[in-house]
């Protein structure tokens, strides 16, 4: 999660998805098509809420439909 946090920081800030993965280390592929598209779907932004927990990041996240 707390790649995630950064990730959606970064992004927030305007950093391109390349200079993301570049700085935390992973695939573009990871931030891009992975995890941002997954923020935008989530209705998650930059800042986050201060209430929004770990496990309730990843629940948004992640959370299967049906």
């Amino acid at each position: 999660m707390r790649h995630l946090r950064q990730m959606l920081r970064l992004a927030g800030d305007g950093t391109s998805a390349r200079e993301i993965a570049q700085r935390l280390g992973i695939a573009r592929s990871a931030v891009q098509d992975n995890n941002l598209k997954r923020a935008v779907a989530a209705g998650l932004n930059w800042p986050l809420p201060g209430e929004l927990t770990d496990d309730a990041l990843e629940s948004r996240l992640f959370a299967r439909a049906g």
